[in-house]
This record gives structure tokens, sequence and C-alpha cells, in this order.
């Protein structure tokens, strides 16, 4: 199901990360202004179409995802506060593996949402989520616990996705998100279901 798709893009474990940060102009160039005019879906969430932020990501271009995804908030089409929410939390966690945390703090306190989720998405806490991000990047351990702990509290399979991400951040809490993300160390083994 393709909605249930698009919600857990946003929360998978980043382990899928495969190549380390680069700026590399060569495999980072990106032509913004094919990208503005991408409709939303696929832009935020093809790994396929070059140039596109999950494409640069996959790449190591993390830097370049974050410019391509803040010119497409300024310039392409006007989005819904679901459409922006997200792709503000995306835009904050490329900054972040991009190693500008101050900035992905700024963009991830923009990715909470005012709206009532739809029945046509997968039922998650996603403001606690954001919030624990923002908690991460900001070294506010008792904020990052507390959202960690609703998530965990969850019975939603997002959530449980969701907060595997949160304790990763807790375990590596001193750490940088790149860091905290990638190494297997931080990632606790999953706890089966009873």
């Amino acid at each position: 199901m393709l909605i249930a798709i698009i919600a857990f893009t946003v929360a998978l474990p980043s382990q899928a990360i495969e190549k380390p940060a680069t700026v590399d102009p060569v495999v980072c160039a990106v032509d913004v202004e094919a990208q503005m005019v991408r409709p939303w879906q696929d832009y935020e969430f093809s790994h396929q179409t070059p140039g596109g932020p999950m494409w640069l990501a996959g790449r190591g271009c993390f830097l370049s995802a974050a410019d391509v995804s803040r010119a497409y908030l300024a310039r392409g089409p006007l989005l819904g506060v679901r459409e922006q929410a997200i792709t503000q939390l995306h835009l904050a966690r490329y900054l972040a593996y991009g190693g500008d945390e101050v900035a992905a703090a700024q963009a991830a306190a923009s990715a909470r949402r005012s709206d009532q989720r739809t029945g046509q998405e997968i039922p998650l806490d996603w403001n606690s989520y954001v919030q624990g991000l923002y908690a991460f990047l900001v070294k506010d351990r008792p904020l990052l616990d507390a959202n960690l702990e609703r998530l965990r509290a969850s019975p939603n399979q997002g959530d449980a996705v969701n907060g595997r991400n949160l304790a990763a951040l807790s375990s590596c809490f001193n750490r940088s998100y790149y860091e905290a993300m990638t190494d297997a160390t931080c990632w606790a083994p999953e706890t089966p279901a009873p």
C-alpha cells in the first residue's frame, strides 16, 4: 500500500545509508530547476530520479539533498500541512546527516503537524517523533526520553519504527546524528513481538 510506504519512508532505520557524506561537485550535481517542477510525491520519495533528495542522500550528498529540499519548499509547488511537514522532516535529517545539526534542529522544529491525520495515513504519533529528533539535535535528554517513551508505549507499528530510530539516538546521545544513525552499536537488537 503506497500510503504505508510513505509513512515509513520518513522513519526507516538509517542503516540504509550506504555512502559516507560527500560534497563532491560531480557526484552531488543537481539541476535545481528540474526538481522544482516535479510533483511532490515523486520528488519526495523517488530513489531513482537523478537529482531528487533521496537519490542525492543515497549517494552521500546530504547537504545537496538539503539544498534542493529547501529550494523545493520555497519555490516548488505550494504544499499542504502534511506534505510540508514531511519535507521539513526530511530536510532536517539531510542537514543532520551532513553535519549541520543547528540548521537541522531549526528544520525539525518546523516539521510538527497541526492538522489531523487522515484515515488514509497509517496511525503514528508524528509530533512525538519530530520532537524526539529535535531533542537529540539540541541535546535535550529529558525531552528525547519523554518522546521515546511515548512511542514505546504506542501500539502502532509506525511508532515502533520511529521509536527504534529515537532509541538509537538515545543510545548514542553524545555522538553526531550521522554516527548514531549509521553505527550498528547504537542500534539495540529488535525485541520479538510476544
